[in-house]
């Protein structure tokens, strides 16, 4: 009787850990797309009066669009990512 005691709880555990995992994976979504959300649309509307105009050409056409997007959501996953950490650290033992 007792093997089946620990298989349940092995399972019990197994289960608790994939629903954290898919919360923590939710909310870093959900923060990660607020973030996205306060970048512009556009890569030129990203450019500064310092910028050279040839700096600011190439900002222009889709593949630098893909680029930017590219950018702005690798930091913002980053960012949630961490601030999920800072939120709830993980237990050491």
């Amino acid at each position: 009787m007792s093997a089946y005691l620990v298989q349940e709880r092995i399972e019990a555990q197994r289960w608790s850990n994939h629903q954290a995992t898919v919360e923590r994976d939710a909310w870093i979504d959900a923060r990660a797309q607020e973030i996205i959300s306060l970048f512009p649309d556009e890569p030129t509307r990203m450019g500064c009066f310092t910028l050279p105009r040839e700096a600011l050409s190439a900002m222009l056409g889709d593949e630098s669009k893909e680029a930017y997007n590219d950018y702005v959501s690798a930091i913002a996953y980053i960012r949630a990512e961490k601030e999920w950490d800072r939120l709830y650290p993980t237990c050491p033992f």
